[in-house]
């Protein structure tokens, strides 16, 4: 599967990527942190992180799969007991989004070769979207909310990593020019 751009391989590589930068901003939060709310009807730090994960489970499936409907047992039966269980830990939230992305692998994997190049007029959001449309805007809400995520780190006066996963040698190199 391609778009004239690039491979779903090379996309979903470049978001783990993206994902690896986003897990260690995890780690620049303390504990206490993911309580902390900059306004108060706003998502908390942890309820942020939990968002990544569940915008991309949702996206990514429906898309991916073409199943936008829970299935017994899967965190969108119930976003809100999944979320209290996730969104007070590190060690949970890293879980959380690590394996998402493990999942977008797989559903990546087992789609049909039009999957994403059609037009997916089953998508809850809009009407004729292409898959590829609703894969960018997974990975453009993780992008849009580490974005508050930094902010936020800053303000808490927190030691934040790179933006950019190509600043990063540990996952670049091994990817230079691939």
């Amino acid at each position: 599967m391609s778009t004239p751009y690039t491979t779903l391989e090379r996309f979903l590589e470049h978001w783990d990527g993206v994902r690896m930068v986003t897990l260690k901003l995890l780690e620049s939060f303390t504990e206490h942190d993911l309580n902390y709310r900059l306004v108060e009807d706003w998502r908390s730090v942890g309820e942020l992180f939990h968002h990544i994960g569940g915008h991309q489970f949702y996206a990514c499936r429906g898309a991916l799969l073409g199943r936008w409907e829970p299935e017994p047992g899967e965190p969108d039966a119930n976003w809100n007991a999944h979320r209290a269980r996730v969104v007070g830990s590190k060690e949970a939230l890293r879980g959380w989004l690590v394996g998402v992305q493990g999942l977008v692998r797989s559903w990546a994997e087992s789609a049909g070769e039009g999957r994403l190049e059609d037009f997916r007029p089953d998508n809850p959001w809009h009407e004729g979207m292409r898959g590829w449309l609703l894969l960018q805007h997974a990975y453009q809400d993780e992008v849009h909310h580490r974005g508050e995520l930094y902010a936020i780190a800053r303000l808490l006066d927190r030691e934040v990593p790179e933006v950019f996963a190509v600043e990063h040698p540990d996952y670049w190199e091994p990817r230079k020019w691939k």
